[in-house]
């Protein structure tokens, strides 16, 4: 059994639960992004077509044995991550931000000290920060059920899964239409089918953007390792935003009727009618105003995350030149 693999995938699960936190990067952190972008991008029209044929070979084109054990991993951690991960938003938010931050930084650093860095990587590592840094300033969009829209949005959630630094859920959150996924999810989880319809459009739109995105991003891998890999570096960077510990609130969603509203900087207290929407990121001092910043215990935890990312370097990437 491989239970590397297993728990990778239960890590990756649980953070695409989470608004804020890529799949992605897990994958990128542990050094199987570019095994599981191949295997995406293995599922042909022709591998397909010998799951009748020669079942054997379809299973070893596949790289059936990595997915089953990866897809296993990550069923189980979204299942906690949707069940379980609510409990640490609610009471630890700040801790598990700052573990996370830390997490991702280390990556980041890691990263950067294993490529050649030249004008070109330095100019694709701002601009993959730039495109991190300006989706976390969004504000979101009220959502639509119109098939086109749930199509368009599993495409677009898709392949931010499949990119470091940028959340899947985060940006349904954006497009309007957190709430509705997530919450169609949960009722399939327990029952109730009134979104099937919904989720479906949805699914649709994330297949189409899982096969097409995957080989995108598998050729820019293939032909230009180190600008694309100069490029994540900066992905990484500029997703920090929105994982600082210390933020206030200033947009909220209404659960029950959808409406976005602005407020006045707040603690978010009533998890069960609204979600946060909107925040701003403040140093320990201002956010004390709301809440214990509790700083010594999230640098415990950023420490925490860069210690997880030591003791998996020796699993990353090699040097890329």
């Amino acid at each position: 059994m491989r239970l590397d693999l297993l728990l990778k995938g239960a890590a990756m699960g649980i953070a695409e639960a989470i608004p804020g936190v890529s799949g992605g990067t897990i994958a990128f952190i542990t050094g199987i992004y570019e095994e599981l972008l191949h295997t995406i991008k293995s599922f042909t029209p022709s591998a397909i077509g010998k799951v009748f044929k020669d079942p054997n070979d379809f299973w070893t084109t596949i790289n059936g044995n990595f997915l089953l054990f990866l897809i296993s991993g990550m069923i189980g951690g979204i299942v906690i991550g949707v069940f379980g991960i609510s409990h640490l938003l609610e009471h630890h938010q700040i801790l598990l931000w700052s573990f996370f931050f830390g997490l991702v930084l280390a990556s980041a650093v890691y990263f950067a000290l294993n490529i050649k860095w030249s004008v070109g990587r330095i100019v694709l590592a701002l601009a993959g920060f730039v495109l991190a840094y300006m989706t976390t300033q969004f504000l979101p969009a009220q959502g639509s059920e119109h098939p086109l829209y749930l199509i368009l949005c599993g495409i677009i959630s898709i392949s931010a899964l499949m990119l470091p630094g940028l959340s899947g859920s985060f940006l349904l959150l954006l497009l309007g239409l957190y709430q509705v996924i997530i919450g169609g999810v949960k009722g399939l989880l327990t029952g109730d089918f009134s979104k099937l319809l919904t989720i479906t459009y949805f699914a649709i739109g994330a297949l189409i953007g899982l096969f097409s995105f995957a080989r995108i991003l598998s050729f820019l891998f293939r032909k230009y390792p180190s600008g694309t890999m100069a490029a994540m570096i900066g992905i990484l960077i500029g997703s920090l935003a929105k994982l600082w510990p210390w933020k206030i609130i200033t947009s909220i969603l209404d659960k029950t009727s959808g409406q976005i509203s602005s407020t006045k900087a707040v603690k978010l207290t009533d998890e069960e009618l609204y979600k946060i929407a909107a925040e701003t990121n403040v140093l320990p001092h201002s956010y004390q105003e709301l809440a214990d910043p509790r700083i010594i215990l999230c640098v415990v935890c950023m420490m925490m995350g860069i210690a997880v990312v030591f003791l998996l370097s020796k699993y990353g990437p090699s040097e890329t030149k």
